[in-house]
This record gives structure tokens, sequence and C-alpha cells, in this order.
């Protein structure tokens, strides 16, 4: 007996394997899609996700989600603000060039000179400018120079040293037995007026007498015992602590000396 109309029950497989495939394309395309978005929206692909693959239907994409930049929900990312940087301020070599271009217009260049050293900036003045011979009181000449120099001293933060030097002769001032007598009252005396007049905190100053000791010539001529006849005034630079590494010290034991530790 023959048999007729049959034959359509072997292609019902092609309905499962097209189901397959559409679900498979979805999910490429969310996992695409999900490169870009928030976390809003991420809670709105997940759910699509979940519906589609639970048989409730099909996906749905929220249109807002784009691939790229310029979707409907998108708002433009709000401009970031950068801050104006600080004015610069002035270092110690500032400073001392003014100090020098100041001094120059007003005919003392002879008697000051500007120069960089290892310290910091230096600052040389002679003794015709500050003191009379043998003497440690400044003179009225003088405070016109250092107040030009504390007001610039003002504007930055570092340290000062004030070291006096004089030659070989010895003082005649009974107030002063030694050079370093001499030479230490000089520099006191140029850092009391740097405080008193100038207004410069006391906590950035130090003052040193070097009697004769450290001479720029020999003193064999009166011209370099003059040269030699001098203040310095040292515009300390300042160190960048931060790049700078303190190590514990750890004490060292003496025999016979007991060793001593702070509380």
């Amino acid at each position: 007996m023959s048999h007729s109309g049959g034959g359509g029950g072997d292609e019902r497989w092609l309905v499962s394997y097209a189901d397959f495939i559409t679900l498979l394309m979805v999910f490429f395309v969310i996992m695409y899609s999900m490169a870009t978005i928030d976390s809003k929206k991420y809670k709105i692909v997940a759910e699509s996700l979940r519906r589609a693959f639970g048989g409730e239907g099909a996906a749905i994409i929220d249109p807002s989600i784009n691939q790229g930049s310029g979707g409907k929900g998108e708002t433009a990312p709000a401009p970031v603000g950068v801050p104006e940087f600080p004015p610069r301020t002035p270092d110690a070599y500032d400073v001392a060039t003014n100090l020098g271009q100041t001094l120059s217009s007003a005919g003392m260049a002879s008697e000051v000179n500007v120069n960089n050293n290892a310290d910091g900036v230096l600052i040389t003045i002679s003794e015709q400018l500050l003191f009379q011979s043998g003497n440690a009181d400044i003179q009225p000449s003088a405070k016109a120079v250092l107040d030009k120099l504390a007001v610039m001293l003002q504007g930055i933060p570092n340290d000062v040293r004030v070291v006096a030097h004089t030659d070989a002769t010895s003082p005649k001032d009974a107030r002063y037995p030694t050079n370093w007598h001499l030479t230490t009252a000089r520099a006191v005396n140029i850092v009391q007026y740097l405080i008193v007049s100038g207004k410069i905190a006391p906590v950035r100053l130090t003052a040193a007498g070097q009697a004769e000791y450290h001479p720029l010539f020999p003193n064999d001529t009166p011209e370099h015992s003059a040269f030699n006849r001098r203040a310095d005034i040292i515009i300390i630079y300042q160190l960048d602590h931060t790049n700078i590494s303190v190590g514990v010290v750890q004490p060292v034991k003496i025999p016979g000396i007991p060793t001593t530790t702070k509380p």
C-alpha cells in the first residue's frame, strides 16, 4: 500500500534551529552594546537579556543605548574647571638681581657685589659703605641699602646668613679686643637692623664673625685689604626636603659609658 500527503515532519528541527540562531544573534548584539553603557542602562539590558532567554517574548533594547557617542539618553560631560596656577613666587636670585639693579641705579654698584655660591645668593657689601674703620655701628648711608634688601627679603621665605669679615689689622677700639669681637658685633648689628627696621622674622636670620681668616685677597696692598673688609649677606637656597631621606640614627655603645635614650 502506498502512502501520500506526509513528509513534513522531518523539517520541524528547522524551527528550533532558527529560534536558536535568532537568540544567539540577540545575545551578541547586546554584549556589543554593553561596552558603552552606564550602570542604569546595564539594568535595562540585563532585564532584556533575561526576558529573551527566559521565554517571555522578544528582547527589548533601549533606544537610548548606542554603540559610541550621541545616544538620545546621553548628556554631554560637564566641562572640568582647571584652577589657575598661583603667581610665581620670586626666588633668591630674583631678589639679588633686583637689588643689584637698584643699587647700580643709585650709584652704589662699586660698594655692593652680587654672586652665586654653593650655599645661595651672595651679596657682598664693603666696609666703606657699612661701617667706619674699626667700628661696628651701622652708618646712615648703609641703612638705605639694608632697607631695600629687607623689602625684597619680605617677598621670599629663604633663610638669611650674615657673615662679617675684616683684614689683619687689629682693632683700636677697646670695645673690640680682637677682630673676632669686631666682626661678630658687625654681623649682629646688621641682623638686628633687619629684624627691627626691616621686619624680617628672627628665625630666618643667623649672624657670624670670621675675623681676618677668610680673606678674598692677601692683605698685601691697601686695595686688597679694603676688599677683605666686608659683610656677606647670603640668601640660602631652599632644599626640597621631600627628596631627602632621613634615616634612624642608632646609638653607639662605648665600653664604660652607659647609653642614654630620651623617654
